[in-house]
């Protein structure tokens, strides 16, 4: 009664022990794709599967065995160890799948016969380029792939999680393109941009993300005092520089209150920068609370300032946009406000899309008291508003009672570029 399934299990075995390699699959992650072993063989009861490393010949799990009638057997392996392949996942590497038969000794064949386990998310890696002025508008970034198939760009505001724009899958290559959706939504400003990759197994992994600043359509420069939008947003703007540990409160107060306010310095303060402000700017960026613009290098400009000279005056605040690890483009706020034909054709020249003004003006540079201060850059807020600040003593003493009064009254700080995203430049 035994012959004729021995005869038949002994030849399936020969044909199981000819299996080339190159049946092997794609990798696979079997925890969240599991394998389903199938083992052609006329019986089922008591029909099992050892899962053997190739690389030195262990048995690393076993299935079954089967209970059932059902024929061919099928018996899945979400890549666990031992008895049941119920224990910890085994190393990534190749797997020799092997059928038995109720005997526990004759070898069956099994399809897949050979398995490559991969475990490992990709790790995709984006490495924008440094800060440049005229600003960069290129619409991909550089990429290592990290083991990647396919990737697509998430792109966020800073320390923000409401997503502005996702991009398609594409193959890895040498560069991430951007989500063309950033344009025609007109997002502007400084951006949150992050990599999802996906490999052939099915592993998906999320580089760190970077900050950027997407530049307009366009050129030329617009004179610009405030923002209309329907939406209850206000930009806190703060000028100069002079004043470290002022810009350093500041930073604080933005942070407590989880808002953004933005910094419009001139590089030649740059040298009472210490390594610690240098480190709270550029990780204000990061987080979200801390947006740029330029105001130029040495607040030297005027009505007056030639092509030439404010194209010097502008390139030169380049150390600015390298301290904060973001271009500062496409704002520039021209000292005193002043500005002439001259002035606005270097902005245009050297990518500043948008020449920024005020429509809120808290005079701070006088020395009036905090409460004087808070009570202008409240009382003149509404939809849109652009405040003007100085890194004065008073003024960063003025700014939590300033954040706390414009919520109040229903208002918003944000970045210029959250901003200028969320209406028509006035």
């Amino acid at each position: 009664m035994t012959t004729a399934p021995t005869t038949t299990l002994a030849a399936l075995a020969m044909i199981g022990s000819a299996a080339p390699a190159a049946l092997m699959g794609a990798p696979v992650n079997p925890v969240t794709t599991p394998v389903q072993v199938t083992v052609p063989v006329p019986m089922a009861h008591g029909v099992g599967v050892r899962i053997v490393q190739v690389s030195d010949g262990r048995v690393v799990a076993t299935l079954g065995p089967a209970t059932g009638a059902a024929i061919p057997v099928v018996l899945p392996w979400t890549g666990g160890r031992g008895p049941g392949g119920s224990g910890p996942v085994v190393p990534d590497g190749t797997y020799r799948v092997e059928g038995l038969a109720p005997d526990g000794v004759t070898p069956l064949p099994a399809d897949p016969p050979l398995i490559e386990v991969d475990t490992t998310p990709p790790a995709p890696v984006v490495r924008p380029p440094a800060p440049t002025i005229p600003a960069s508008t290129r619409r991909s970034l550089p990429l290592r792939a990290g083991g990647a198939a396919d990737v697509r760009a998430v792109v966020r505001r800073p320390g923000r999680d409401a997503v502005l724009a996702a991009g398609a899958w594409k193959p890895a290559g040498a560069e991430i393109v951007l989500p063309a959706a950033l344009w025609s939504k007109g997002i502007v400003g400084t951006i949150e941009v992050t990599v999802e990759g996906r490999d052939a197994a099915g592993n998906t992994g999320t580089g760190a993300p970077v900050v950027w600043s997407v530049q307009p359509r366009g050129s030329g420069t617009r004179v610009v005092r405030r923002v209309r939008t329907g939406r209850p947003l206000v930009a806190i703007t703060v000028d100069d520089g002079y004043g470290p540990r002022e810009a350093a409160r500041m930073i604080a107060a933005a942070r407590d209150a989880d808002v953004t306010i933005t910094f419009c310095f001139n590089a030649i303060s740059a040298r009472m920068w210490n390594s610690s402000l240098r480190s709270a700017m550029r990780a204000a960026v990061r987080s979200g609370h801390l947006d740029t613009c330029s105001h130029g290098y040495a607040h030297r400009t005027g009505t007056g300032t030639s092509r030439a000279a404010g194209i010097t005056d502008l390139s030169r605040n380049r150390t600015f946009d390298r301290v904060v690890g973001v271009a500062t483009a496409p704002f520039y706020r021209p000292p005193y406000g002043a500005y002439g034909s001259g002035l606005l054709s270097a902005a245009a020249v050297t990518g500043y899309r948008y020449t920024v003004l005020w429509d809120v003006d808290t005079n701070d540079w006088r020395g009036p008291s905090a409460s004087a201060i808070t009570q202008r850059a409240v009382s003149g807020a509404r939809k849109g508003s652009i405040i003007l600040m100085h890194t004065k003593p008073n003024s960063a003493a003025a700014m939590p009672a300033i954040i706390r009064g414009l919520k109040a009254k229903g208002l918003r700080p944000v970045g210029l570029g959250e901003l200028f995203s969320a209406g028509r430049p006035a």
